[in-house]
C-alpha cells in the first residue's frame, strides 16, 4: 500500500484535451488514504477465495452484489478454469473478468474498499497533475496498450510506469474499477488497458461499465 497524505491536486483536463466528462481541470482535495501499489493479482484473489471463502460469505457483499452472485451462480472470476483464456491467468497478472461486485467484495474481505475516482487520479498523476504517471509526454514503451501484447502484463513489469506516489500500472494494462457511480447503472473505471488507445491511458481519462461487466481488460486495486 502507498500512503497519500491529505492535500490537493490538479484533477481533470481542459478542452480541447479529453472528453467533456473530465473537464475542467481544477484543484480537488482528498483526505489521507492508502492505495494499492499495483492492481490485485490472480494470486492475491485466489488467496482471498481460499482464506476468506469470498464467494460464500454474504457479509462481504452488497445487497445488489449478493443477489447478482446468486442469480448468476458465480463462484470465481469469469475466465478461471478456462484453458482458452490461460494467457490471462498467471498468478502475477492482474485479475480480470471480475465485476464491480466481485472487486468490492474482495476489498471488503481485506478490510479495505475500492478507491474513489479522485483518490485514484491523485495517486496516479501526483499533486501537480501529470498527464501520465511518468510525466506529460506519451512514451509508448512505458505502458501496455493497443498494439502491444494482447493480454495483461504481470504487475510492475514496466519500471517506468510508476506514479509520483509510487504506484505501478496506472497507465494501461487493465482498467481499474473505482467506487464511484459514473451515471445511472454504471460504475467508474480508470487507467486504460492493454487494448486501449494512448489517449485513454492519460490519468484524467474516465470510463465506465455496468457493475456486472466482466472483461479481460478490467481489474482493480484497493484502498483504505
Amino acid at each position: 500500500m502507498c500512503p497519500i497524505p491529505a492535500g490537493e491536486f490538479w484533477m481533470g483536463s481542459d478542452a480541447p484535451e479529453g472528453q467533456e466528462n473530465e473537464h475542467p481541470r481544477r484543484r480537488v482535495a482528498t483526505g489521507a488514504y492508502e492505495i494499492g501499489e499495483a492492481p490485485v493479482t490472480n494470486g492475491e484473489f485466489a488467496e482471498a477465495m481460499a482464506k476468506e471463502a469470498l464467494f460464500s460469505e454474504r457479509r462481504f457483499w452488497t445487497v445488489e452484489g449478493w443477489a447478482w452472485r446468486e442469480s448468476q451462480g458465480v463462484a470465481a472470476p469469469r475466465f478461471w478454469g478456462d484453458q482458452a483464456w490461460r494467457n490471462v491467468l498467471a498468478p502475477d497478472q492482474p485479475v480480470v473478468g471480475v465485476s464491480w461486485y466481485e472487486a468490492d467484495a474482495f476489498a471488503r474481505s481485506m478490510g479495505m474498499r475500492l478507491p474513489t475516482e479522485a483518490e485514484w487520479e491523485r495517486a496516479a498523476r501526483g499533486d501537480e497533475g501529470k498527464r501520465f504517471p511518468w510525466g506529460d509526454e506519451w512514451v509508448p514503451a512505458y505502458a501496455a496498450h493497443r498494439g502491444g501484447a494482447r493480454q495483461p502484463l504481470p504487475v510492475r513489469a514496466i519500471p517506468e510506469n510508476r506514479s509520483p506516489f509510487g504506484l505501478y500500472d496506472c497507465a494501461g494494462n487493465v482498467w481499474e474499477w473505482c467506487a464511484d457511480e459514473f451515471g445511472p447503472g454504471l460504475r467508474s473505471a480508470r487507467g486504460g488497458s492493454w487494448n486501449a488507445h494512448p489517449p485513454q491511458l492519460r490519468c484524467a481519462a474516465r470510463n465506465a461499465w455496468p457493475p456486472d461487466a466482466r472483461f479481460s481488460n478490467l481489474g482493480f486495486r484497493v484502498a483504505r
